[in-house]
């Protein structure tokens, strides 16, 4: 899996070359980064830069063909049924690119949690979060454009559900249900875009276009 991260990494700099020097553009930029994200081997890393001009990121034996086709129907890593995190007396946070499961399990006990969902790989339209929080704060950051339902059972708690600058992001088909006890916490619920996405639209800002 290490060795399969590093290839990862890699890869994207070779897209991110790619992109740059203007051989592909920033729609296919993102889609095929989207698959490197989610690819599972080698062989579907070098299927995703098919058609790129090699940039020394791999080593000569591992070269793109022109005649190799894009996947566009790849099969993500296979999600676990439920993952348990747990925070106690502590402070932790969960972010970047990892595959989720089905369901998470999450219980914070007088301390803070925060779980980042922007960069991460879904492999299921629903995604339920069990909830049960005592005497702590519990931070979710959604991606834009995904539904949120909160049917947890709170007591002397507050919760609030932020979306910012992200109206005008469409509807992104994925349901987030969170369920659960929460007491005396603080629950925030964040729909932001993700990083590149803020990037660009900081860009366009600035620069215009």
């Amino acid at each position: 899996m290490e060795d399969l991260e590093i290839q990862r990494r890699a890869a994207i700099r070779e897209l991110s070359a790619a992109v740059a020097a203007e051989r592909i553009s920033i729609e296919q930029f993102e889609s095929r980064l989207t698959l490197i994200k989610q690819a599972g081997n080698r062989a579907t890393l070098d299927a995703i830069l098919a058609e790129l001009q090699p940039t020394g990121a791999f080593p000569a034996s591992h070269a793109m063909t022109r005649t190799m086709p894009i996947p566009t129907n790849l099969a993500p890593v296979e999600p676990a049924e439920l993952l348990r995190i747990r925070t106690v007396l502590s402070s932790s946070k969960r972010a970047g690119s990892w595959t989720v499961p089905l369901r998470l399990e999450i219980k914070v006990m007088m301390g803070e949690l925060t779980i980042d969902l922007r960069d991460a790989v879904f492999c299921s339209d629903v995604l339920d979060v069990e909830l049960d929080v005592l005497l702590g704060s519990f931070t979710l950051i959604v991606p834009a454009g995904a539904q949120v339902e909160n049917e947890c059972e709170e007591r002397w708690s507050s919760t609030t559900h932020s979306t910012r600058s992200t109206r005008e992001s469409g509807p992104l088909g994925l349901l987030i249900r969170l369920s659960g006890r929460v007491r005396w916490s603080n629950i925030e619920i964040k729909e932001r875009l993700r990083p590149d996405q803020e990037e660009k639209r900081w860009l366009k800002k600035v620069f215009g276009g």
